[in-house]
């Protein structure tokens, strides 16, 4: 235990006794190095690509937002074009039964 001098004794709960247990590494005191390395350099960056990921979700949900009324607002230029036409038509049919009287 020459590069290791630091002995202690912790207790801790199954739970996370299972968690180290799944961590890569022969030994118990080398999956909880690791997973103690995995927090300490890997968490910061991997904090950074979610608030990325956050921020993407938030443009995306805007862009969803925009289209949404987009369509809304065709939905009803639609409506009322389909009730001119329609009215239109019976229009052009009543002024046809005029002109065969």
């Amino acid at each position: 235990m020459a590069g290791k001098p630091n002995i202690r004794s912790i207790r801790f709960p199954d739970e996370l006794a299972e968690l180290i247990d799944r961590q890569v590494g022969n030994s118990f005191t080398e999956k909880f190095e690791n997973l103690i390395a995995q927090c300490v350099w890997e968490l910061p960056q991997k904090e950074v690509e979610l608030e990325q990921l956050e921020k993407k979700l938030r443009q995306l949900n805007q862009e969803l937002y925009q289209r949404q009324e987009i369509l809304n607002r065709l939905k009803s230029v639609t409506f009322d074009l389909c009730t001119k036409v329609y009215a239109l038509g019976e229009a052009v049919d009543k002024e046809i039964k005029n002109w065969m009287l």
